[in-house]
């Protein structure tokens, strides 16, 4: 359980580092540069203790796709980036895997 809660982490610092990324627009906006490289250096430290008491290839797994599923939500509902069916057909199918993943 413990380890899900550290994953948890890792998954919602990764989110907004890449959402920091975003908005950081090429090094320009400074304090969303340097918002996004401590969350950026935050996150290893979560998977590190995650996989302390989970399988590394589970949580590894379950990181990635999370993190992918959300930055893309959050940049169709939230950054005004294109939707389209292969899209969201996509994301189905990644959110799908993850929700078996956390089955396993």
């Amino acid at each position: 359980m413990i380890g899900y809660i550290y994953l948890s982490f890792a998954i919602l610092l990764s989110v907004a580092g890449n959402v920091c990324m975003k908005l950081s627009n090429g090094f320009r906006n400074t304090p969303a540069t340097i918002a996004a490289l401590i969350l950026y250096a935050i996150v290893p430290v979560q998977l590190i203790l995650a996989v302390q008491h989970m399988e590394v290839g589970i949580a590894y797994a379950i990181w990635a796709g999370s993190v992918i599923l959300l930055v893309a939500v959050i940049g169709i509902l939230f950054l005004k980036e294109n939707r389209d069916l292969k899209k969201i057909s996509a994301l189905v199918l990644i959110a799908a895997g993850v929700s078996m993943l956390q089955l396993s």
